[in-house]
């Protein structure tokens, strides 16, 4: 008896250090510098975000703030490498519907479980798709996209930057009911420079990446995926206004940490992320890029996350995508 109350004693020890610690950390925090880690690579929209949630946070704290860029797996590398750093708060996940609700569906084996290994913060924003081709390619609608694709011998092919991308691509190929080529890339950019040089046909881009090739009339855009037209393309349809309604496909980016990092420490980094989404110029800035504002608390965006986990069961059974 006397030996086990000594481990009772111990394990009681344990638990008021443990928790004497993360108070301390928490009140200092952060002290020191914050890394945010984006899955995809540069001049992707998630990145354009996440640097100027970096110069914000660093305004609002004071800290020495890092954006790592760590693109591959759809982002699974990215998670991964987020893990593997300490549960305190400095390394923190900048990401999206890719690793938090589409990869379970899309991966035969996650390395992660997005549900329980990481602690949500704060969303950023949501973000529409944009079917894009060059500007002499043959159809100038939806309607002539698809029967171009229902004619020609070669399928149409097109390039996906991240899991929206692709997710978007298959749920219209599933509702059109035609064929089509799927070429991986690692990036948004890197798909949109083989759609400029032709060698793929189309992609379904963001219009964060895709904005300065909008404007220098090097892409056209037939359709968006987002239930409503983008402020900044008033002219451009919808796929549903384009009469191919259900294929609506809306990306969100929202803010990470490792799961047991303290409730103190998420509180403090929530409310500054939270800060930088409600803010005007943020406002301006993503109605700029044809994205919304998504200022959801740690708990709204836990239960938004196992929401579009469900649709995105969903899409990949409509779509009939094979699991990596």
């Amino acid at each position: 008896m006397r030996f086990r109350g000594a481990i009772a004693q111990c394990l009681l020890a344990v638990l008021i250090a443990t928790a004497s610690w993360q108070q301390a950390a928490a009140e200092s925090y952060p002290s020191r510098r914050i890394t945010l880690i984006v899955p995809f690579p540069a001049g992707s929209a998630t990145d354009a975000v996440t640097r100027r949630l970096a110069e914000s946070i660093r305004i609002e704290t004071g800290a020495t703030v890092l954006v790592e860029n760590k693109p591959g797996a759809d982002g699974n590398l990215a998670a991964l490498a987020v893990l593997k750093a300490d549960a305190d708060g400095y390394t923190v996940f900048v990401t999206t519907n890719s690793t938090q609700a589409a990869n379970v569906s899309l991966f035969n084996a996650m390395p992660y479980d997005p549900a329980t290994d990481f602690a949500p913060v704060a969303g950023i924003m949501t973000i529409p798709m944009m079917l894009a081709v060059r500007p002499e390619f043959s159809a100038k609608t939806v309607a002539e996209f698809i029967a171009l694709a229902k004619t020609r011998e070669k399928p149409i092919s097109f390039g996906s930057g991240n899991t929206s991308s692709r997710g978007a691509a298959e749920l219209f190929r599933a509702r059109a009911g035609i064929s089509m080529q799927h070429v991986p890339y690692r990036g948004m950019p890197q798909a949109l420079t083989d759609v400029l040089a032709g060698e793929i046909d189309c992609v379904f881009a963001d219009p964060a990446s895709a904005q300065g090739l909008i404007q220098d009339g090097r892409l056209r855009i037939l359709a968006v995926t987002s239930s409503d037209r983008l402020a900044g393309m008033p002219d451009v349809p919808t796929l549903a206004q384009a009469g191919l309604p259900g294929a609506e496909l809306t990306a969100w980016v929202g803010v990470f940490v490792r799961a047991g990092t303290a409730p103190d420490i998420v509180a403090k980094l929530s409310q500054a992320v939270l800060a930088f989404v409600n803010s005007k110029d943020t406002a301006g800035y993503l109605e700029s890029v044809g994205a919304k504002p998504f200022p959801a608390s740690p708990s709204e965006l836990k239960a938004f996350e196992e929401a579009d986990t469900r649709r995105w069961a969903e899409i990949v059974a409509i779509a009939k995508i094979d699991k990596k």
